[in-house]
């Protein structure tokens, strides 16, 4: 463990000689900033893409011809670009024409697409659950960014599934497609539905189809339609809706997101609003149940380089009966730091995080000529962050209070590394001060 968190740090030591800062780069490429003279678009040229059509790139550019620039919004779409997942390195640059225009040039340097990988990682965050399989992507198929995905996973949770997403069903990228079939064989999460000791399986087999409309570059509209079956190994009550052990049900969704995050990854600024309904079973069937979830996001920069972060969150259901593998859950996915490994239960969620970042060594790219272009420039970063987490779960019976709520702060170093990758080693404390150290992987939100 102490390797995997080292490396990052020793790798950023031996090269920074080869390095450039991705901060500095818009200011030193481009050949005018705002305050030189008011400038607006021209044309929008795009370089380095030998895959990705140039209209992959545009739709997530707010500067659009007849834009004025500013130094802003050059540094967000670079940001919006890179957010992708297709490129190592994305800069923007600023070439005047005439007549107060300019020309925005968008170089890029495009990542590897298309491979087949070893699977290995730990199910619902915890490290005594580990799986591994086989799987091929395809990241940027058609050079579309449609993504082609299918695993076969063993070990804890086995599983197969075969996922298309088509961002672009229509050429201007206002409507999206997205289909996923998927089998599981998933160990019982509930504490509630096992036995003492003993636990039982569920087997899960869905297929989903989702429409996407996205209008701009912030907002975007899903329906989804669906069918699982939920199959367990021995049935007793609240285990399945029906006597059988198996039930059966078609799903219909609604959601909405509002987007407007600088870096996916590890953003500094923005706002990701999620909402969504989901409908599963229909009256008087087996399963018959509403949920309604919210996830509220904002990042905030204060100045000084420091960035605030909220994140509120919830999950409520209603209408019929709720079986176990229809709970939610601290614990698992969702988790509280300083309760990290500790499993509450219930059928609703309510949750709410605060983290002040600051970067220890902002992000810079490392440039490698002896490997293939694809992997020759990689990135690298250093950050702190104080984090404070609370969070609750309840049953329709009982009450919701302030009391109830498992609290815990702390501190943490977060790596940023090559290919969207975020290690994050945490310490935090409970509300009776009982600490615990954390490693995991991805942004906490």
């Amino acid at each position: 463990m102490k390797t995997i968190i080292v490396l990052p740090v020793i790798i950023f030591l031996l090269c920074y000689s080869q390095c450039y800062s991705r901060d500095l780069q818009i200011l030193r490429d481009s050949t005018v900033t705002a305050s030189d003279t008011i400038l607006v678009v021209d044309t929008i040229v795009i370089v380095g893409n030998k895959h990705t059509k140039g209209f992959v790139i545009v739709r997530e550019m707010s500067l659009q011809r007849g834009t004025q620039i500013t130094k802003e919004l050059l540094q967000y779409d670079q940001e919006r670009i890179y957010s992708l997942g297709l490129f190592n390195r994305v800069q923007l640059h600023v070439a005047v024409t005439s007549n107060g225009h300019a020309d925005i040039i968008v170089e890029v340097s495009e990542r590897w697409f298309i491979f087949p990988f070893p699977i290995i990682g730990v199910k619902d965050r915890d490290w005594d659950k580990v799986y591994y399989g086989i799987g091929l992507l395809h990241a940027n198929f058609r050079g579309r960014n449609e993504k082609l995905f299918g695993t076969v996973v063993l070990g804890y949770d086995p599983s197969a599934s075969l996922s298309y997403r088509n961002p672009f069903l229509s050429i201007d990228g206002s409507y999206i497609l997205d289909t996923r079939i998927a089998y599981n064989k998933v160990r019982n999460k509930s504490i509630q539905a096992s036995s003492g000791s003993d636990n039982f399986n569920e087997k899960h087999f869905s297929f989903s189809f989702s429409l996407g409309k996205r209008i701009g570059i912030k907002h975007t509209f899903w329906v989804t339609t669906g069918y699982e079956v939920v199959d367990v190994s021995e049935y007793k009550p609240g285990r399945t809706n029906s006597s059988t052990g198996k039930d059966k049900f078609p799903i219909l969704g609604l959601s909405y997101a509002y987007d407007t995050r600088d870096l996916y990854e590890y953003p500094s600024y923005g706002t990701l609003l999620k909402a969504s309904v989901y409908k599963y079973g229909i009256p008087s069937g087996n399963v018959d149940i509403i949920r309604y979830a919210v996830d509220f996001r904002r990042y905030i920069p204060l100045g000084s380089d420091f960035v605030l972060t909220t994140r509120t969150f919830t999950d409520i259901v209603a209408a019929g009966p709720t079986a176990s593998y229809h709970h939610v859950y601290f614990g698992y996915n969702e988790r509280v730091r300083g309760h990290f490994t500790e499993v509450i239960e219930g059928e609703n969620l309510l949750g709410v995080s605060t983290e002040l970042h600051y970067p220890l060594i902002k992000p810079v790219y490392f440039k490698f000529d002896f490997l293939p272009a694809e992997f020759s420039i990689l990135k690298f970063g250093v950050g702190a962050a104080a984090f404070a987490d609370a969070g609750t779960v309840w049953f329709r019976h009982q009450p919701v209070a302030i009391n109830l709520f498992a609290r815990g702060y702390g501190f943490g170093v977060h790596f940023i590394l090559p290919y969207s990758w975020i290690l994050r080693t945490d310490y935090a404390w409970n509300e009776v001060r009982r600490g615990e150290f954390i490693v995991d992987l991805g942004s906490s939100f």
